[in-house]
C-alpha cells in the first residue's frame, strides 16, 4: 500500500514533467511588427572589475541602433578599479553609456536598479548582471513583445557557460529553473523569472514600486517585480524563448551554496501561500522521493519501484535536453547521471537552509530572516 503510494507520486511527478517539456516545445515565437523602441540597460555592479571587460565587449557588439539604446552601469560601492576599465571603452562606445555610483545610505541591487530607473530616459528597461554575456540581437528581441500593450514584463532565458564537467553539472541543475519559470509564465500564473534577462516598462515600475518592503533582502528584484506585475495586470507576462543571456556558472560547490541560498532566501521571503506552494511542492516531492527510495531498498521492493523511477529520470532528462536545445548548448549523459546522484538531497537541504543562519554575497552578510526595511 505504501509502495503503492510511492509510485502513484512519482509518475505524477514524471507526467507533470512531461506536460511541462511539451509546454516548453510549444511556446510562442513572438516577431516584432512595429517601430523599434527607446530602451536603457541598467546593469549594477560591485567589485566586478574581472567581467567588466568581457561584459562592455558584449554591449558594444549589441546590433540595435545608437539612437535609440542607452546603457546605465551602477555601482554599488565597488572597492576594484572599475573606474579605469569603464574609462577605456567611453570614447569609442557605440551607445551612450552612464556610470551611477549609490550614496553611501544606500545598497544592494535593488537600490542600484532604482536609482538607475530614475536616471533613464526609455520607457523601456532592460536588466542584466556584469557577469553575462549578450547575443547581438538580445535588445531587438527583448523590446519586441511589448509591442502588444499589455505586456509589462518580458523574462527572458539565462544558461550558465559550462567550462568543464562541475560547471556542465551546474548547468543541468539551473536550467530546469529557467523551463519552470517560463511553463509558469504561459499557462498565466508566473511564479519565476531570472533578473539577468528581464525587461518591463519604467512606467509600470514607478507605478507599483515593487521594492518598497523589501531592500533587505539582497536579491528578488526579479521575483517581487514579477509578483506585484501578476497581481495587478492579468496576462501581464510574456517568456521570450529566443532571446539567451549567458552567465558566468559558479566556480566551486561553496559559491553555488551561496547563490542558492541567497535565492532560496527571497523566495520564502514571499508571503503569499499561493506562490510558495510550488516551491513546497517541489520540496516535499523530493521527501517523498528518497524516502520511497529507502523504505523500497529496506524492504527488498526496488525492483518494484524501479520503472516509475526511471520514468522519472526520463522525464527530467528529457525536460533538460530541450530546454538546453534552446539554448545551443548539448546535453550530457554523465554529468546528468552525476546530478541524478545528488539533486534529491540538495534540494531539501537548501530548503530547510532558506529559512535559517546567516549568508554572505558580495562581501557582504545577510540574515535568512529578514524581510524588509533597509
Amino acid at each position: 500500500m505504501i509502495l503503492a503510494f510511492f509510485s502513484i507520486i512519482i509518475l505524477f511527478y514524471a507526467l507533470a514533467l512531461l506536460f511541462a517539456s511539451k509546454i516548453w516545445s510549444k511556446l510562442p515565437e513572438l516577431f516584432e511588427s512595429g517601430e523599434l523602441k527607446s530602451v536603457s540597460i541598467l546593469i549594477p555592479f560591485r567589485n566586478e572589475a574581472s567581467n567588466l571587460d568581457d561584459l562592455l565587449k558584449s554591449i558594444s557588439a549589441l546590433a540595435y541602433p545608437g539612437e535609440l539604446l542607452e546603457i546605465i552601469l551602477i555601482n554599488d560601492h565597488s572597492e576594484d578599479n572599475f573606474k579605469e576599465i569603464i574609462q577605456s571603452y567611453e570614447k569609442s562606445f557605440p551607445f551612450k553609456i552612464t556610470v551611477l555610483s549609490l550614496p553611501v545610505e544606500l545598497k544592494g541591487k535593488k537600490s542600484a536598479i532604482s536609482a538607475g530607473i530614475k536616471h533613464s530616459s526609455s520607457e523601456i528597461i532592460l536588466t542584466s548582471d556584469a557577469d553575462c554575456i549578450f547575443p547581438k540581437d538580445w535588445v531587438h528581441k527583448m523590446q519586441a513583445p511589448f509591442e502588444i500593450s499589455h505586456i509589462q514584463l518580458v523574462s527572458g532565458s539565462v544558461v550558465f557557460e559550462a567550462k568543464g564537467f562541475i560547471s556542465r553539472i551546474f548547468q543541468m541543475e539551473f536550467a530546469p529553473l529557467i523551463g519552470v519559470g517560463a511553463v509558469s509564465i504561459e499557462l498565466g500564473n508566473p511564479n519565476m523569472a531570472n533578473g539577468a534577462n528581464l525587461a518591463f516598462r519604467k512606467s509600470t515600475f514607478e507605478k507599483l514600486d515593487p521594492y518598497l518592503d523589501n531592500l533587505s533582502i539582497p536579491s528578488g528584484d526579479d521575483v517581487f517585480l514579477l509578483q506585484k506585475i501578476k497581481a495587478n495586470y492579468q496576462n501581464g507576462v510574456f517568456f521570450q524563448k529566443e532571446a539567451v543571456v549567458q552567465t558566468s556558472a559558479p566556480k566551486d560547490f561553496k559559491l553555488l551554496y551561496r547563490q542558492r541560498k541567497r535565492w532560496a532566501a527571497k523566495w520564502s521571503a514571499n508571503s503569499s501561500l499561493m506562490d510558495s506552494l510550488p516551491a513546497l511542492a517541489v520540496w516535499s516531492f523530493h521527501f517523498i522521493y528518497i524516502t520511497a527510495i529507502v523504505f523500497s531498498l529496506i524492504t527488498s521492493l526496488f525492483l518494484i519501484l524501479l520503472p516509475v523511477v526511471l520514468l522519472k529520470i526520463i522525464s527530467e532528462g528529457i525536460f533538460i535536453s530541450l530546454i538546453l536545445k534552446s539554448q545551443n548548448q548539448r546535453f550530457k549523459l554523465i554529468p546528468f547521471v552525476v546530478l541524478q546522484m545528488f539533486y534529491s538531497f540538495y534540494v531539501l537541504i537548501f530548503g530547510l537552509l532558506a529559512n535559517f543562519g546567516s549568508y554572505t554575497w558580495k562581501e557582504r552578510n545577510y540574515n535568512s530572516n529578514e524581510r524588509s526595511g533597509n
